[in-house]
């Protein structure tokens, strides 16, 4: 739910708020820029590569369910620590 004139959101969840902030748009949009840092696939015997495949399926049996844009991931090591790539930034 977006507030009109405020710009405050809420998410809710069985009547309870699980989520607030605001939304706004910036100054200078050309200048907003995420930082993101990118790790290099580590080549360790230990960890398995979990394709886009099993990531959602994993993410489906624990009661979270992303379909279409929201499915960027492409594969994961079994850490958790190193995504290998995504959809969108490759």
């Amino acid at each position: 739910m977006v507030h009109k004139g405020t710009g405050n959101f809420e998410v809710v969840e069985g009547g309870a708020a699980v989520v607030s902030g605001t939304v706004q748009l910036p100054d200078k949009v050309s200048q907003e820029r995420a930082s993101l840092k990118f790790f290099e696939p580590q080549t360790n015997d230990n960890l398995l590569e979990l394709s886009s495949q099993d990531i959602y399926k994993e993410l489906r049996l624990r009661g979270f369910n992303y379909y279409g844009d929201f499915c960027g991931l492409v594969s994961l090591d079994s850490s958790g620590e190193c995504l290998v790539r995504n959809r969108f930034f490759s």
